[in-house]
């Protein structure tokens, strides 16, 4: 039987399990992470289906659409399906708002009711914006959707161990293929030196009345969520400090407080601070790690960014024909390791 292992329990490792197992589900699969749940970088993202070309540099933007749209297809799904509460993936509406001429988003013929925004909508806002965007999108609850992830993974027997990989090295000889899906992390495991943190602080409230997403371009934003709605944000370069910084922390209420003053009434839940993981380009691709006489096939799957949840299903389903298009180069004794397919 082919020994086949996730490193990494992220929203991208997740998917690429679930893809995986979906696709063979006789394989025997292994999940292995020193962080679950929301001790990840994934339970701190605002999730909200955005990934503009313009972000996701070093993409060929053929596959980069390929990527953006099977995420939306998957997400989309959901939403209409008995499943879509629990999976906690929800269509939103809402507006981007800046002051400097720019492009169309890239994401545009992919989401929904996409348009400019007039110059009697813009005036209606307290900061008075020169151009805006409208749009139906969704966002994904990520505490929601990982436990939803991790309970379809447990259903389909997959193994969840609690360890901390530092090397590549020390899965040689003991799996045949691993799938790399360790975000910020592979910077370690890999000596990847392309990853480079981006600090992300944000403000979680209780506020049911709002009900549109909100994104300006002096790093604020709305984005509301099942029970709660995510305030942000900070997007610093190479800060590593996943603490929550107090004057980063009032810098994010005052920029949403003066954008909807009625937030004011809003009750604060929870503060978070992490890292994505950023790499230009995102890092979907074979390599053969070889130690000693024994070699270990790797499929890599990270560098996400800010869009690890848009990405994380159109990146997992590129790395599941990865991981295909290797098993007929593990030992013939694995063939009994069909494809649902």
């Amino acid at each position: 039987m082919t020994r086949v292992c996730v490193i990494g329990a992220g929203v991208v490792g997740l998917s690429t399990a679930f893809c995986i197992k979906s696709q063979y589900p006789s394989l025997s699969l292994t999940i292995i992470a020193d962080r679950f749940l929301d001790a990840t970088t994934s339970d701190g993202a605002g999730g909200l289906f955005r990934p503009d070309d313009r972000f996701v540099p070093g993409v060929d933007k053929s596959i980069l659409r390929n990527w953006c749209q099977t995420s939306f297809d998957h997400f989309n799904n959901l939403i209409f399906s008995s499943i879509g509460a629990e999976a906690g993936i929800s269509q939103v509406s809402g507006y981007q708002l800046f002051n400097d001429p720019r492009p169309d988003p890239s994401y545009k013929d992919i989401v929904y009711n996409f348009r400019h925004l007039t110059k009697n909508e813009l005036a209606t806002f307290p900061d008075h914006y020169k151009y805006g965007y409208f749009c139906t999108t969704f966002y994904v609850d990520t505490r929601k959707y990982m436990k939803y992830l991790t309970k379809q993974l447990l259903e389909k027997e997959v193994t969840f161990t609690k360890k901390k990989i530092n090397s590549l090295d020390e899965l040689v000889g003991s799996y045949d293929i691993a799938l790399n899906c360790t975000g910020f992390g592979a910077r370690e495991i890999c000596n990847d030196n392309l990853i480079r943190p981006i600090r992300g602080q944000m403000i979680r409230v209780r506020a049911p009345w709002i009900k549109h997403f909100y994104y300006t371009d002096d790093n604020c934003y709305m984005i509301p969520n099942h029970e709660t709605i995510v305030l942000g944000g900070t997007r610093q370069l190479d800060d590593d400090n996943t603490r929550v910084d107090l004057n980063d922390k009032d810098g994010i209420w005052q920029r949403c407080l003066r954008l909807c003053p009625s937030l004011a009434q809003a009750e604060i839940l929870w503060d978070w601070a992490g890292l994505r993981p950023n790499r230009e380009p995102i890092r979907v691709e074979i390599e053969t790690i070889k130690h000693g006489n024994k070699n270990l096939l790797v499929v890599h799957n990270y560098g996400h960014g800010g869009n690890g949840i848009s990405l994380s299903w159109g990146t997992s389903v590129d790395a599941t024909r990865h991981f295909s298009s290797l098993l007929p180069t593990i030992d013939s004794k694995n063939k009994q390791v069909t494809s649902k397919l």
